[in-house]
């Protein structure tokens, strides 16, 4: 699935970065997490139920 492939990839890009230079890796702010709960905020969501394909 292609969806997948481009999740390893991702993950794969991530884990390079972190062991190459740990330093970088930098939490989100408050503000970032602030407008992350405001873009989602009253939507249902299970976490346990498969990702759409589109």
């Amino acid at each position: 699935m292609k969806g997948e492939s481009t999740t390893q990839a991702f993950l794969g890009f991530l884990e390079k970065e972190i062991v190459s230079d740990p330093m970088r890796l930098k939490p989100f702010g408050s503000e970032w997490t602030r407008r992350a709960q405001k873009l989602v905020d009253g939507m249902e969501i299970d976490l346990n139920e498969p990702l759409a394909e589109d």
